[in-house]
This record gives structure tokens, C-alpha cells and sequence, in this order.
């Protein structure tokens, strides 16, 4: 039973073929090799880029900083300086 997924594949490019046509399964085919070759040159170039340096991660001056704080809805920014 070792040849059935091999069949099976078979039966179904035969299907394929019929169904799409030579020309739409080789653009398919193009399509699908030119997507890894891109995948695998983003791959290499993020491997090639350096880390940042753990100072600008953690830099004080971004972690001493509150969020600003956006009014709630229906009520105006004006009247939120006012409160606070």
C-alpha cells in the first residue's frame, strides 16, 4: 500500500490539470518559487541585521514617561485639563 499517496498524487495533478489548464498551474508554479526565494532572501537579511543595543531597549528617559491619557468618548479634551 506504499503506492497510494503516490497515486493519489498523481490522480490529483491529472484533476488539477484538467480543471486549471497547463498555463494556470505553471504560473501557479512560478508564483510559488518566486515566494520562497523571497522568504528565504528575508530570512538571510534579518539574520544579517544586528540586534539594537540593550541601551536603546531600556532607555530611561522612555520609561520615566507616563502614557498620555486620551478623553473618554463624549467628553472633550478641554474639560479633562480641567480635573487633572
Amino acid at each position: 500500500m506504499r503506492s497510494f499517496p503516490v497515486v493519489s498524487l498523481l490522480l490529483l495533478a491529472l484533476l488539477l490539470f484538467l480543471l486549471f489548464g497547463g498555463s494556470r498551474i505553471s504560473a501557479v508554479g512560478k508564483g510559488l518559487g518566486e515566494a520562497v526565494r523571497h522568504v528565504k532572501r528575508a530570512a538571510a537579511e534579518a539574520a544579517d541585521e544586528p540586534e539594537p543595543s540593550p541601551a536603546m531597549k531600556d532607555s530611561p528617559e522612555i520609561a520615566s514617561k507616563e502614557p498620555k491619557l486620551l478623553p473618554a468618548k463624549g467628553e472633550s479634551s478641554a474639560s479633562r485639563e480641567d480635573e487633572g
